[in-house]
């Protein structure tokens, strides 16, 4: 009996596409580490684009033309956010009248801290103020390093926020252009773009659904946050709410490192210990309903991937990009994962990183 040979369905071995893809990941991570100076405002752009489109199409409705209603909706943005920072700002100013109490409050602490050691650890006050002077060297010897940080990232902070509206008014300007673009270099058949519209509106969509549930996010944590450390009377309760919901940005961590502010001010500024103990009941329960009923129902399945991946590339996005890798790598997987199930053969990986057991051919 004749024996046949089986045939391989794979055009190539899966050693040799298990090694382009390795050293594809790599150039792609060399490529965002280093490119990040222009990655980065380009990211947050393309998002912020994408919001603000159907906004753009209504006011394009009303015959305004398309440049003067992309630059009507930036100063309509501009005028919302300018007066969350005033309110923002109003806020801070009453709470940093408190700073010297504050200080004085750290000063007692303090020594009380050095006579703790002295009366229990044996190390007398000569000592401890050795370790101290080492201490405090330590840090001049860095402070160089810890300026020349501030003043690089204070630069690419005030970099990004003058590129970001122009980058958004060409990016919006031309988004017939970029569209057309995409399909001339995925579609070999001429005028059967269908497939690619659908991944482009879908990517869109997702994107669009994702920032619009983010921000009522932030705001129902907000009016939350606000509320209960209002109840409970802990001073400055507006700044210490809303500045814990912005951090809610930053998805699994934002909002515990929100929480420690008024977790520290109700430490050093309150004679009883039930303040601190309620501050972290108000952001215990805040953070319950947040991750078991509000982000659920609101965000939900408009960025479905699973909390494992999520947290890689909560980790990864701010090895390379700090906080805005934080921010931004958790829709981008959102987005990849939705161009992945729109090829057959990415479509595995975009089960991967989804949120669903049953896979759907």
């Amino acid at each position: 009996m004749p024996h046949h040979r089986i045939k391989s369905t794979e055009k190539y071995p899966f050693w040799f596409k298990t090694t382009v893809t390795l050293i594809g990941l790599y150039l792609l991570f060399l490529i965002m580490s280093y490119g990040k100076f222009i990655l980065m405002p380009l990211a947050f752009s393309a998002f912020f684009a994408m919001l603000l489109s159907p906004i753009v199409k209504l006011f394009e409705r009303w015959k305004l033309g398309r440049a003067f209603s992309i630059i009507l909706t930036l100063l309509v943005v501009l005028v919302v956010l300018g007066g969350i920072l005033s309110l923002i700002s109003a806020q801070f100013v009453q709470f940093a009248e408190r700073i010297p109490e504050v200080t004085e409050k750290l000063k007692t602490v303090s020594n009380n801290a050095i006579q703790y050691l002295e009366e229990t650890a044996g190390i007398s006050q000569e000592e401890q103020s050795e370790y101290l002077q080492q201490g405090i060297n330590n840090l001049i010897d860095q402070s160089g390093n810890y300026v020349s940080s501030i003043v690089s990232a204070t630069t690419n902070i005030f970099t990004v926020m003058t590129l970001m509206p122009i980058f958004i008014f060409f990016m919006l300007y031309y988004q017939e252009m970029y569209q057309t673009f995409f399909q001339k270099l995925f579609v070999s058949r001429k005028g059967d773009y269908s497939n690619v519209d659908n991944l482009l509106g879908r990517v869109q969509n997702v994107t669009q659904n994702y920032l619009v549930g983010m921000l009522s996010v932030i705001g129902i944590l907000a009016i939350l946050n606000t509320t209960g450390l209002f109840i409970i009377g802990l001073e400055h309760a507006l700044f210490f709410g809303v500045f814990a919901s912005l951090l809610a940005i930053i998805p699994y961590i934002g909002i515990i490192i929100g929480a420690l502010p008024p977790l520290l001010f109700a430490l050093l500024l309150t004679d009883s210990l039930i303040t601190p103990v309620l501050v972290v009941a108000v952001f215990g329960t805040v953070q319950f309903l947040e991750g078991n009923f509000i982000t659920p129902r609101i965000v939900g399945s408009k960025v479905s991937i699973n909390p494992f991946v999520a947290m890689i590339a909560l980790i990864i996005g701010g090895e390379l990009w700090g906080i805005s890798g934080m921010i931004l790598f958790v829709p981008l997987i959102g987005i990849l994962k939705v161009i992945f199930d729109q090829i057959p053969e990415m479509k595995p990986y975009g089960y991967l990183l989804g949120n669903s057991v049953n896979y759907e051919d």
